[in-house]
């Protein structure tokens, strides 16, 4: 399945240097949730799930990173990793889904990264690329 996974600076980090990226839930276009929007394009439906992503990356950096956040206030920055992996639908109507196994570098697909000031503008990095998505996202 493929998943659009809400992700910290700390886990790409620690991606970098493991070549798994650890994470426990994210999104999926499932049927239902598809349903919900006018719209059967497959290409339209995944960037809309990215943005979901995108939106609920903002919780995790909240839940995991708060007093980063609160020492940079003002700054929001959203990182989604795009991975082809097991998972199992936890909310069709939502998308969202849990991940019970790692990810291996050979199972993403792309990073994706907006910065604060154009928080809907995504850039695509490969998974080859955290490094640079890192430094392209906090800058």
């Amino acid at each position: 399945m493929r998943v659009w996974i809400p992700v910290t600076t700390q886990q790409v980090s620690e991606f970098k240097g493991s070549n798994v990226l650890v994470a426990t839930s994210g999104y999926a276009v499932t049927e239902d949730w598809a349903q919900s929007w006018d719209e059967t394009d497959p290409e339209v439906l995944e960037a809309e799930i990215l943005q979901v992503a995108g939106a609920d990356s903002r919780l995790v950096v909240v839940a995991e990173c708060l007093a980063e956040i609160l020492q940079a206030a003002g700054t929001e920055s959203r990182l989604v990793v795009v991975a082809e992996c097991l998972a199992e639908v936890q909310n069709s109507e939502s998308g969202q889904i849990a991940i019970s196994n790692p990810i291996a570098k050979a199972q993403i697909q792309a990073i994706f990264a907006a910065k604060a000031a154009e928080p809907e503008d995504f850039l695509w990095f490969g998974p080859t690329e955290p490094d640079e998505a890192l430094v392209w996202h906090s800058s």
